[in-house]
């Protein structure tokens, strides 16, 4: 029987997509007493998405000249990881947050799909975002303790060090893990997906549950980041700018009203961002170099268990101690190289910037998965890729 590759390959893309479902895998397996396959569908998806990426295009594959140059800079720092971390699960760790998303990006600018595939990747998306969105209100009907219990069969305030699932509180709201795993993601899943729906016709009116599914998350970092991409497009039409004016007129005083009640609740606590400061200047014992860096495996998830230095929140100081300034500039004319040159795309990725002063993207699954999907290519006349 005769494989269709470009079919295979769309399937495990779809698997990718699947993988950020953290919560739902981990039913699912768990009813075959398999619950830790749940953590292989992620990697499992990105080595098939590469092999068959290989097998279809090893003579068609284009290289410009920054992707030799960041490529080749990215093996001598894999290098120097296999020589600094003599440990499997650490070196997988580092190089899934510092290599992945480049890989994955560099596939899928070269990789065409179908209006019809991809109008079936956003109805997966929106149908996960839905489902997300009940299991939400599932977590306010039911409680946390007793949400948690449903699902895993057992209840851990805060981050379950095992199953790795989270579930906390943000004011009097609950910060739901969903079908997902933890807040951070579920609100990135609302928001990529917003992003991607953002883009197409067809999707603008199921866009707003996605919108909904990141702001029932309580992550701020998502909202930034969706302020900066709504405010960029807002001010790119110049009529809005008189708008703005008659709106501020109007708006004033409802807008310190509003900000009076967030910030005596504390909504508007900018406590963290001084804490996170504080954790870059003070709490981070790496030594590294500034312009290559030198210090991949030594922060971020492969060092888990080792306090702030295996969050960071902080995605370009990851990268800065991982592959140093030069590094940094190289990935982000990688990226400008493989965009597309439309104001939305570029709008979204200056909010992304921004939004990684604050997050580290690539220590969730979600990011990993769903953030490469802006780099494919749709093909508007051909039915397959």
């Amino acid at each position: 029987m005769k494989v269709n590759i470009s079919n295979f390959f769309y399937a495990s893309l779809i698997l990718q997509v699947l993988s950020t479902q953290g919560i739902l895998l981990f039913v699912l397996f768990d009813l075959f007493d398999f619950w830790e396959l749940k953590s292989i569908i992620h990697p499992l998806s990105f080595t098939l998405i590469v092999g068959v990426f290989c097998l279809k295009n090893v003579k068609k594959i284009k290289f410009k000249i920054i992707d030799v140059l960041f490529f080749g800079y990215l093996f001598i720092t894999f290098l120097i990881l296999i020589y600094n971390v003599f440990n499997f699960n650490k070196i997988f760790l580092a190089f899934r947050e510092v290599f992945l998303v480049f890989i994955l990006i560099f596939i899928f600018s070269q990789v065409s799909f179908s209006i019809k595939q991809w109008n079936n990747i956003l109805k997966l998306l929106f149908i996960l975002t839905f489902l997300n969105f009940i299991f939400i209100g599932l977590t306010y009907y039911l409680g946390s303790e007793d949400y948690m219990k449903l699902l895993t069969g057992r209840f851990v305030w805060g981050n379950d060090p095992e199953y790795r699932f989270k579930i906390s509180n943000f004011f009097k709201f609950w910060r739901s893990p969903a079908l997902i795993g933890d807040a951070a993601s579920v609100g990135y899943f609302g928001l990529i997906s917003y992003f991607l729906m953002d883009r197409n016709e067809k999707y603008k009116g199921k866009k707003w549950l996605s919108l909904m599914l990141m702001i029932f998350s309580f992550v701020r970092s998502a909202y930034l980041v969706f302020v900066i991409y709504e405010g960029l497009k807002f001010f790119s039409k110049r009529k809005n700018l008189e708008r703005l004016v008659i709106i501020l007129k109007f708006s004033l005083p409802l807008t310190l009203i509003v900000g009076f009640f967030l910030s005596k609740h504390n909504f508007l606590s900018v406590y963290s961002v001084f804490a996170r400061i504080n954790h870059w200047i003070n709490d981070i014992d790496v030594k590294f170099n500034l312009l290559f860096g030198f210090g991949i495996g030594k922060v971020g998830s492969s060092v888990r268990g080792s306090g702030f230095s295996a969050t960071l929140d902080n995605y370009w100081l990851l990268l800065i101690i991982s592959i140093g300034l030069i590094g940094v500039v190289l990935a982000i004319l990688f990226v400008l190289s493989k965009s597309k040159k439309d104001n939305k795309f570029i709008f979204m990725l200056f909010s992304f910037m921004i939004g990684g002063i604050f997050i580290t993207y690539t220590q969730g699954i979600v990011f990993l998965s769903l953030f490469p999907l802006f780099f494919l290519r749709i093909n508007k006349t051909e039915k397959r890729s």
